[in-house]
């Protein structure tokens, strides 16, 4: 597998993420037996000492001598950790990745040694937790870490075999006593689940092995015809239009929402959160403007049509001073900056006197220039079609306490009487066009 990566892939570069354990030792071993009969693929290790264990140190010099014994680069991490807190695996597996990725070289791919005792504690993992096919498909031999190429060349082979090859070929390798502690659920599943089921069925592991390929596959499939039918639902601002839903099977309808959301490049939500937003938004009145949040995220409907965005902070009560109107404004929470530009919007200028500031929420009836009769801001607001969240996103110019315009948006009739303008340009990645819809850059 490890020759067959290498051989087939147009990248001769290679980062081994190297414990000194047994799966990355071998693996490693694997790679320098290989150059010498490719010997233009280059090849690199990298340690991440977690700090955790009173032998890290030990251990991180065990690396660095094995590597330099064979002339291989070594770059070495330290994870900075809360001796006080707990620590999950998952916690410590963010922390080491987002590591090895900062230290990734361009066109270099990362290989680990995950094999398939690993693969089949990740599904039983994803067994207790309820996944669905996705989850179930537990590691793929190929993945992405960020925009870097992640190979596990190793899947498709027993620790056995591994430890088998370690000792034929006289090497050592570090074990981790931390491994064996049961509280911990892949460790328990470890030593106290697969080892009964595999004295029962010698075939199991290879079985569950089997069986995570199948989900891949089905996922694979499923997810190729859900792209050719989602396109038609996804708008040009990556909203999900669900004017048709409630004539849709349910389990379509959820599949597109997943799909959707995936699309997002965030985490998937549960499969009860799923059932949630389904029924939350496909079935509340269509004046209702539900809303359900996921993590830094949140999911809204507008209309027929489900937008997920980031999370943001109020700014009901912000008050922004622009003393200088010849130096560029930064408005907060990433809504981008304003500037004084001639190709920006006309606004009457203000008296020398006057404070120009930014505020965010108004309340109160307003006459728009050019119409005849004053209304409601809350009225305007649905008449240009601005969602609620945007709606106290717009920065609103004040000259004292009178205000100008909703930028983009409209320009407030007052007297001008000495009829001079000026222009704003608000540089954002929320855009209102002519017809003041809304999209995003």
């Amino acid at each position: 597998m490890i020759k067959n990566i290498i051989l087939s892939s147009k990248y001769k570069s290679f980062l081994i993420a190297y414990s000194g354990g047994l799966d990355s030792t071998v693996l490693l071993h694997k790679l320098i037996e290989l150059k010498t009969h490719i010997p233009e693929i280059t090849i690199r290790a990298i340690h991440i000492n977690h700090n955790l264990h009173h032998l890290s140190k030990m251990w991180s010099k065990h690396c660095e001598e094995n590597c330099e014994k064979y002339q291989i680069p070594l770059v070495v991490k330290n994870i900075n950790i809360d001796t006080n807190k707990n620590y999950s695996e998952k916690e410590l597996r963010i922390q080491r990745y987002r590591l090895i990725y900062k230290c990734l070289l361009i066109e270099e791919i990362l290989l680990t040694g995950h094999h398939m005792n690993d693969q089949c504690e990740t599904f039983f993992l994803s067994l207790k937790r309820g996944s669905g096919p996705t989850g179930l498909s537990a590691m793929s031999f190929q993945t992405q870490l960020g925009d870097k190429k992640f190979f596990r060349p190793m899947l498709n082979q027993t620790k056995k075999t591994l430890e088998s090859w370690a000792r034929n070929n006289k090497i050592t390798w570090i074990e981790d006593f931390s491994n064996f502690n049961t509280n911990y659920d892949r460790n328990y599943i470890r030593h106290k689940i697969i080892p009964i089921l595999e004295k029962k069925w010698p075939f199991f592991l290879k079985n569950c092995f089997r069986t995570t390929k199948i989900c891949q596959e089905e996922t694979a499939l499923l997810n190729y015809f859900l792209m050719k039918k989602i396109k038609k639902f996804i708008k040009d601002d990556n909203s999900l239009n669900i004017t048709d839903f409630k004539n849709i099977k349910k389990e379509i309808c959820t599949a597109f929402i997943r799909m959707w959301i995936a699309l997002q490049k965030i985490k998937m939500p549960s499969y009860k959160n799923i059932q949630c937003i389904y029924h939350q938004m496909i079935f509340s009145k269509i004046d209702a403007n539900p809303k359900f949040f996921l993590n830094k995220h949140e999911i809204r409907r507008y209309k027929n049509s489900l937008y997920l965005l980031k999370k943001k902070s109020s700014l009901n009560n912000t008050l922004l001073f622009w003393h200088d109107k010849n130096q560029t404004l930064i408005l907060p929470n990433d809504l981008g900056y304003l500037t004084k530009n001639k190709k920006g919007i006309d606004l009457p200028e203000p008296d020398d006197n006057d404070l120009i500031n930014i505020r965010f929420q108004y309340e109160g009836n307003i006459l728009i220039l050019g119409k005849k009769h004053s209304k409601k801001i809350k009225k305007i607001w649905q008449e240009t079609n601005i969602p609620p969240w945007l709606r106290h996103q717009i920065p609103l110019l004040f000259y004292n306490d009178t205000l100008i315009s909703a930028l983009g948006v409209f320009v407030v009739k007052i007297n001008n009487s000495k009829k001079k303008t000026w222009s704003i340009s608000w540089n954002s990645n929320i855009i209102l066009n002519h017809q003041n819809n809304f999209v995003f850059e």
